[in-house]
């Protein structure tokens, strides 16, 4: 993602930072993260935070990230871990995608955020946050900020820049 006039546009991720550090300007969108949660706030406080939208930071459209999300879901569930829903973007939520949260192991949140194709993904100890590239979590940020600080405090947005159109729409 870039942000651009106000705006956060998606910058495609080239594959060859599997094993590298995420770039400066990806990584400082990735730590100005808000939350926007589904069910109460005291389920959130531990363990990781993964979109479920737009793999490999490719900009996908609503049924296409539906698809992705269905399928992720599906596979998480078989690990009998509880899924808690949400959505992590910007403080006003015009850029939102849809995540989960779980309570597991960083080891066990690195590879869902890998199998989810992330680049990067959040894990909360206590409320406290911090950020992880997927790839190499030797490249890590603990934010300044507790979970309940980072709520989105107004209503949700219609529109989404998280989500590509359709091309025939284009």
């Amino acid at each position: 993602m870039l942000i651009q006039n106000g705006n956060i546009q998606l910058k495609m991720i080239d594959t060859t930072l599997k094993s590298a550090d995420i770039p400066s300007p990806l990584w400082d969108i990735y730590k100005d993260v808000y939350f926007a949660p589904c069910s109460a706030t005291h389920h959130y406080l531990n363990g990781a935070i993964i979109s479920l939208w737009n793999p490999n930071g490719k900009s996908l459209n609503n049924h296409q990230n539906s698809f992705f999300a269905k399928k992720n879901i599906s596979l998480i569930s078989r690990q009998q871990i509880s899924i808690n829903y949400l959505y992590g973007g910007n403080e006003n939520m015009s850029y939102r995608e849809f995540s989960i949260s779980i309570n597991t192991s960083l080891a066990n949140a690195q590879k869902i955020a890998q199998r989810c194709r992330q680049n990067a993904f959040y894990y909360l100890s206590e409320g406290q946050i911090t950020l992880y590239n997927s790839m190499k979590l030797t490249q890590y940020c603990r934010l300044n900020a507790h979970f309940l600080s980072r709520l989105c405090r107004t209503s949700i947005p219609k529109s989404n820049a998280a989500i590509s159109k359709p091309t025939f729409l284009k």
